[in-house]
């Protein structure tokens, strides 16, 4: 005897409280290690640890990310993107300000206020990253992922500058992918705020003027 259900198809089963708390956890589990990655460094942070500061078991950790080095990547990329979302930065709205500039003058400025949220949140756990690398297969695997991304936003910010009217007639994009080396450098961001003393709006400022004096400058030659 056939049953009543015999070639109807299956319904799906779709719950959308668990997807969101499923989200959350995994959210509150980044966040957390974001902030231990960033204070006590590779060696001094473990999945127990990030799992009762987000209020979760050590085996939910596992069961979401495998590996303490794909825990750290995902705090990695939440510290650049400031979420856990998975729109590359040049895509989120202060990239698009950068894109969207109708000059170079403009699009050196939100440039700058573009390092200026991303850096800061950004700059220790990628220390972390670096000094780990040696030890860590997955880690240095990750580094070499960050140092790619790097690249990447270098060579984004040097074809947009010069693409934008304003620029200087002869800027070459060997005088100006330098400039991008330095200030996409989270060691750049360190240097200025842990010996220079400046806060966060100095290094934005600082910015600015390294971009004016390097690649506005009319009597650069």
């Amino acid at each position: 005897m056939e049953s009543p259900a015999a070639g109807k198809p299956r319904r799906r089963y779709h719950a959308p409280a668990r997807l969101a708390a499923a989200a959350r956890t995994r959210a509150a589990v980044v966040e957390q290690a974001h902030a231990l990655f960033a204070e006590r460094g590779w060696s001094g942070t473990t999945i127990k640890d990030v799992a009762a500061d987000a209020g979760v078991s050590p085996k939910t950790v596992e069961a979401l990310f495998g590996t303490k080095a794909a825990l750290l990547g995902a705090a990695v990329d939440f510290a650049i993107r400031g979420d856990v979302g998975e729109t590359p930065v040049i895509e989120r709205e202060s990239g698009r300000r950068v894109q969207d500039a109708p000059d170079a003058a403009a699009m050196l400025e939100l440039h700058a206020a573009h390092l200026r949220l991303i850096t800061p949140r950004s700059a220790r756990i990628v220390s972390v990253v670096e000094h780990a690398a040696p030890a860590d297969r997955a880690v240095e695997d990750l580094w070499q992922r960050i140092t790619g991304n790097r690249r990447v936003g270098v060579h984004w910010a040097t074809e947009l500058f010069l693409s934008k009217p304003g620029r200087p007639a002869r800027a070459t994009r060997a005088d100006v992918e330098p400039v991008f080396w330095v200030t996409v450098n989270w060691a750049t961001y360190r240097t200025l705020t842990e010996l220079a003393r400046l806060d966060d709006d100095g290094y934005e400022n600082w910015l600015r003027r390294y971009y004016a004096a390097m690649l506005t400058s009319t009597t650069r030659p």
